[in-house]
C-alpha cells in the first residue's frame, strides 16, 4: 500500500477535485447577487402586547384573513420570546404590537380633531431574520409590512370618515399623520454584518461538499484502479480489500483538502461573515464533506458501475430540497419529504447555524450533527464489513497441491547445509535417476521415497512435480 501512495497518479484526483470546488467557489457565490425572488407560505410570529383592543383588532384581521392558508402564524406572548425565536432559526420575521399601541393611536385621533400639529405616528415594529437567506427575509419583511400598512390604511379611512362626517377640516401639517397614521419600525434581530453574500454562503458551502463527495467517489476510484494496475506490472499489485481501503483514505484526503479551500475561497478571499469560530465552521465542513464521500461510496460499492445512476438523482434531490436556495417552507411535500431523508438538508442547516446564529445548537447545529453523524457512522460501518467480507470470502488463498497428498511445503527452499554440499560431488547421473524415481513414486501416490532422500532434494522434487501439474 506504500508504494501506491508514492505514485503520482494515485494524487491526481485530490488536487484535481480540490482545485475544481475551488472554482466553484467564484462560481456559485456572485450567482445569487442577481434578482431577488418572492415566495410566500412561509412560518411567522406575531406578537400582541397591546393593553388596548386595537392590537386585538389586527390578530383577528389575520386569522380572518389568512386562516393558516398562506402564511404560518406563531403567537408568541411577548418581544423577548419572538426574539429568541429568532435568534434559534424558528421563524422568518415577527410582528410586534407594543403596549401603548391603542393608547398612542387615540393620541394620534385626538391631534387630528382638535387641529394640533404636533402629533406623531403609533409605531409597529417588524423584526426580521436576515440569517436564513434573502429570499425568505424578504418575503417575511414583504408580508409582515404588508399587515402593518394595511392596518395603517384601515385606521387611516376611519380617521378620515369621521372627519368627514363631523365636517371637520384638517391643518395641512396633519395631512402625512392622517394618510400614514401608524409607522412601521424594521429590526435586523442577528445584526450581521452586510457582507452575506445575500445568506447563500451556507447553500454554496453544502453543494460544494455534495459535489465533492460525488466526484471523490467515482474519481478516485478510477484512478486507485489505474495505479494499482502499475503496480501490478511491476509485480506488487493490491488485493480489492486494499484498493478499497486505500479509496476510503484518499476520500479523507481529499475532504480535508477541499474543506481547507472552502475556507479560504469563501473567508478569506469573500470575505464571508460568520458568527463562529473558522477552526468550528472548517471541522463541520470537513466532517460534512467526508459523510456525503462516505454516501456516495457506499452507493458505488453495493451498485458498482450502476452507481453513478442513483448517484446524480441523490446529489441533485438533495440540494434542490436542502432549504438552502429556497426555504422549505415553499417547497413541494416530494422535496420536504427528501429533504428529511438526504443529508445536504442538514448540512445547510448546520453551516447556517454556525455562520449566522453563534452556532446555538437550537439554530439547526444540534439536529444536523445528528443526522450527519447517524449517515457518517452507518456508511463507514458498511464499507468496513465490506471490506472484512472480501478478505475473507474472496481473498481465501487456493490449498497447494503439495497439501493434497499430505506432504508439508515450505514456501522457501532452505540454505543448503554443509552436509549437503559434501554430497554434490556424487555423480550427477545417479542424483538425475533419484530424483526420476521419486517424482515417479510420487505421481502414483507412494511418499516412502521421502525416506531414500534428503530433506532438499525431496522439496525441490516435490516443487518440480508441483511445476509440471
Amino acid at each position: 500500500m506504500n508504494q501506491l501512495f508514492k505514485l503520482s497518479s494515485s494524487w491526481f484526483p485530490i488536487w484535481l477535485i480540490s482545485l475544481l470546488m475551488l472554482v466553484m467557489v467564484f462560481v456559485y457565490l456572485p450567482i445569487f447577487k442577481g434578482a431577488k425572488q418572492n415566495m410566500s407560505d412561509v412560518p411567522l410570529i406575531i406578537v400582541n402586547e397591546d393593553k388596548g383592543k386595537i392590537g386585538d383588532a389586527i390578530l383577528l384581521n389575520l386569522i380572518e384573513k389568512q386562516n393558516g392558508n398562506s402564511f404560518k402564524w406563531k403567537v408568541d406572548e411577548n418581544r423577548e420570546d419572538a426574539f429568541n425565536d429568532i435568534r434559534n432559526n424558528k421563524a422568518y420575521g415577527a410582528l410586534i404590537i407594543p403596549s401603548d399601541y391603542s393608547k398612542n393611536l387615540g393620541e394620534v385621533h385626538d391631534t387630528l380633531l382638535s387641529g394640533l400639529t404636533n402629533g406623531q405616528p403609533a409605531d409597529l415594529e417588524v423584526l426580521l431574520n436576515e440569517g436564513i437567506g434573502q429570499t425568505a427575509t424578504m418575503i417575511a419583511s414583504n408580508t409582515l409590512q404588508t399587515v402593518a400598512l394595511s392596518t395603517s390604511k384601515e385606521i387611516s379611512s376611519q380617521f378620515k370618515e369621521e372627519l368627514l362626517q363631523k365636517g371637520m377640516s384638517l391643518a395641512p401639517e396633519n395631512a402625512s399623520l392622517l394618510d400614514n397614521p401608524v409607522k412601521i419600525v424594521s429590526t435586523n434581530v442577528l445584526g450581521l454584518p452586510v457582507n452575506l453574500n445575500k445568506g447563500m454562503t451556507p447553500f454554496v458551502m453544502a453543494l460544494i461538499s455534495s459535489i465533492t463527495g460525488m466526484l471523490g467517489a467515482n474519481m478516485i476510484h478510477g484512478y486507485l484502479l489505474r495505479s494499482n494496475g502499475t503496480l501490478k506490472k511491476r509485480g506488487s499489485a493490491l488485493s480489492e480489500s486494499e484498493v478499497l481501503t486505500s479509496e476510503i483514505i484518499f476520500g479523507f484526503i481529499l475532504t480535508f483538502c477541499v474543506s481547507i479551500f472552502i475556507q479560504l475561497g469563501v473567508f478569506g478571499i469573500f470575505g464571508s461573515a460568520h458568527a463562529s469560530s473558522i477552526w468550528a465552521i472548517f471541522l463541520f465542513t470537513f466532517f460534512s464533506c467526508t459523510t456525503m464521500f462516505l454516501l456516495f461510496k457506499t452507493i458505488a460499492v453495493f451498485l458498482g458501475g450502476w452507481g453513478m445512476l442513483v448517484m446524480f438523482p441523490v446529489n441533485f434531490m438533495g440540494i434542490f430540497s436542502s432549504g438552502g436556495a429556497f426555504p422549505l417552507s415553499t417547497l413541494p411535500i416530494v422535496h420536504r419529504l427528501f429533504s428529511n431523508i438526504l443529508p445536504t438538508r442538514y448540512i445547510v442547516d448546520g453551516i447556517r447555524a454556525l455562520l449566522y446564529y453563534d452556532g446555538r445548537l437550537e439554530a439547526g447545529l444540534g439536529q444536523a450533527l445528528g443526522a450527519l453523524s447517524i449517515y457518517f457512522v452507518l456508511t463507514l460501518a458498511i464499507l468496513i464489513t465490506f471490506i472484512a467480507n472480501i478478505k475473507k470470502y474472496k481473498e481465501v488463498k487456493p490449498v497447494e497441491s503439495g497439501k493434497k497428498i499430505g506432504v508439508e511445503v515450505e514456501n522457501e527452499i532452505p540454505h543448503k547445509s554443509h552436509n549437503h554440499e559434501n554430497r554434490e560431488i556424487y555423480h550427477t547421473g545417479e542424483k538425475d535417476e533419484q530424483f526420476r524415481q521419486a517424482l515417479s513414486h510420487l505421481a502414483k501416490g507412494k511418499q516412502k521415497e521421502k525416506q531414500e532422500m534428503d530433506d532438499d532434494e525431496f522439496r525441490n522434487a516435490l516443487k518440480s512435480l508441483h511445476k509440471k501439474k
